[in-house]
């Protein structure tokens, strides 16, 4: 019913756009060119393969892509790419999805990515690797423009409804909330897509970050795409989540369902062990600023805004003066180009990244929240990381020694170092994080990092604690659980409850780089009567330039006038110049000194 549902409202915002915007959308079939794809792909793996110093770890990911590609044929269902960060997950899963694809005549491939930190890397990867010419072959879909299908519909409205992502290209790339949250929608313009994901291959990289709250109806309908929809599901991760049925897992996996892509994923865990985990206690900020200023290059992580904010100022005023332009702060207090910025490419030369420093050497000090822990390439030698759940400190422990490079005076190789610390302001996000941050610390205190990161096991046992720990159905004190309210055909209860964020905040479009030209491009554009003011390719040029402020934020900056309206009528600001610092992204209450403003 659902599907029916989604192809009618499709097809009938597509003739509403061919109608008032006299074109229609241009598409390609992943059928026409996964050959191509798939060639396209192998070069970048020989590239890679012949790029790469000879050792243990490029015969890892050689035969991690060899398994992806010869397993790729077997029938479709549910497959678990269970691999070291490092280990080259991003092209395998790709070279498995595409190959699997064309095996079964499926008619797309969808990777859903949890955070935009790992969507801003991936998506460059397989733009630059399958779709150099930007062709719409890979469509990157993170935006957050709120659209209300409740409204009475005015012109305005239109031209965000008729701007929705219907997910029609052959690889779509996309984060956790839009995946998740259109399975369980009730609104026409978040249901457009939902046929779409039908004979697809997807990806669901960083698995163990599925909102565990959702995890029951989540994977019921997972298995319903599986057993009626066509779709092939791949679960990639370094730290796997424990998705079998028990009591409170009711809609679990069986082992039998799930077939592994990595042979003996223990033995590959070992080889790949390229860190030592130590505990350095609780510490105070002007401490770790001295710890860290002692490191060439180091980074550390932290687990919210604030701290990333407070620590990056402390070491500003430890290091020397012609050393700060060296400490760097990332978080998702800044937009996606401007991080994308910061972080660089190998490829280039000339300007002051952080990959070019690492690269060259160079001092570079790097203070980051959780947005650089999963799927971002940098190799640090040393790494802080603030206690949190046990797969944030595993997958952050992946940006230390990635690529296993590290030697003594001796030239003999070496373990990086991963200092797990607790902060003196021990302040938490709440919920599930919390409560995985309490668990780990009960765990750690009888069994050593060391031990639980080397073995897949541990990871099982981890989440297997946790969901007992929180709710696996969203089932609040007397409310019906979701898959209650799928029984009855609530839907709005649904979608209500199936939020992955309960408070997503609000999108900002921040003053960055090409971002003002884009505004000022879509301002002073003329449209005929009738025809939208702004169209899907709009934004997508946006979506890299945007923020989510929470809601006392929003309210605190438009009460300060400080927030503007990109189109009248429409419910997506812009933010003064002002409100954006070029090294912390937006700041709503607090500057940094004068001293080191820039």
């Amino acid at each position: 019913m659902a599907e029916i549902f989604s192809c009618l409202v499709d097809a009938d915002y597509l003739d509403t756009e061919h109608h008032c915007a006299h074109k229609r959308r241009s598409t390609t079939g992943l059928k026409s060119v996964v050959d191509s794809l798939l060639g396209a792909v192998l070069v970048a793996r020989e590239r890679k393969r012949k790029s790469s110093a000879p050792g243990c770890l490029a015969d890892v990911r050689n035969a991690v892509f060899d398994a992806c590609f010869v397993k790729a044929l077997q029938p479709q269902g549910f497959f678990s790419l269970t691999l070291p960060t490092g280990g080259g997950k991003t092209l395998s899963a790709m070279a498995f999805a595409l190959a699997h694809a064309k095996q079964w005549s499926l008619d797309r491939i969808i990777v859903v990515i949890p955070y935009l930190s790992i969507i801003e890397q991936n998506a460059a990867e397989y733009r630059k690797i399958l779709d150099p010419d930007d062709h719409g072959i890979v469509v990157e879909h993170h935006s957050a423009v709120r659209v209300d299908d409740d409204a009475e519909a005015t012109a305005s409205d239109d031209s965000a409804r008729l701007a929705v992502e219907n997910w029609d290209a052959p690889i779509i790339v996309t984060t956790s909330v839009q995946f998740v949250e259109s399975l369980f929608a009730r609104s026409p313009a978040r249901c457009r897509k939902l046929h779409n994901i039908a004979r697809s291959v997807v990806v669901l990289d960083e698995v163990q970050t599925l909102p565990a709250r959702l995890l029951n109806p989540l994977l019921s309908v997972l298995r319903e795409l599986r057993n009626n929809y066509g779709c092939t599901f791949v679960f990639s991760t370094a730290t796997q989540p424990a998705f079998r049925r028990a009591p409170t897992l009711t809609e679990g996996l069986a082992p039998e369902e799930v077939k592994e892509l990595v042979d003996q994923p223990a033995e590959v865990f070992g080889r790949l062990r390229r860190v030592r985990y130590s505990s350095t206690g609780r510490i105070e900020w002007d401490a770790l600023a001295s710890r860290l200023a002692c490191h060439e290059q180091v980074l550390c992580v932290v687990n919210v805004r604030r701290h990333a904010f407070e620590l990056w100022e402390r070491l500003q005023s430890v290091v020397s003066a012609s050393e700060r332009d060296a400490v760097v702060h990332l978080s998702s207090a800044m937009c996606a180009e401007h991080r994308l910025a910061l972080i660089g490419t190998i490829d280039d030369p000339g300007k002051n990244t952080i990959r070019q420093r690492l690269k060259k050497g160079q001092p570079c000090r790097l203070v980051s929240t959780q947005v650089v822990e999963a799927g971002v390439d940098l190799d640090f030698p040393v790494l802080y990381r603030a206690l949190g759940p046990l797969d944030s400190i595993v997958q952050a422990a992946g940006r230390c020694n990635r690529e296993g490079l590290l030697r003594d005076k001796r030239g003999q190789q070496v373990f990086g170092e991963v200092n797990v610390f607790t902060p003196a302001d021990d302040r938490l996000p709440g919920g599930v994080y919390n409560v995985a941050t309490n668990e780990t610390a009960r765990l750690i205190a009888s069994t050593s990092l060391d031990e639980m990161a080397a073995i897949p096991d541990s990871f099982e046992r981890y989440f297997s604690n946790l969901f007992q720990y929180v709710d696996t159905d969203h089932h609040r004190q007397r409310e019906c659980s979701i898959q209650d309210d799928r029984r009855e055909l609530r839907f709005r209860e649904v979608a209500r409850k199936a939020r992955v964020i309960d408070h997503s905040g609000t999108p900002v479009v921040a003053p960055y780089g090409r971002a003002k030209e884009i505004v000022e491009s879509m301002r002073a554009r003329k449209r005929d009567r009738g025809e939208p003011r702004f169209d899907r390719d709009d934004l997508r040029a946006l979506q890299r330039f945007m923020v989510n402020l929470n809601d006392r934020d929003f309210l605190v900056l438009r009460d300060q006038a400080l927030l503007t309206a990109l189109l009248p009528g429409l419910e997506l600001f812009v933010i003064e110049d002002c409100c954006y610092h070029p090294q912390l992204g937006v700041l709503v209450d607090r500057r940094p000194t004068e001293e080191f403003c820039v």
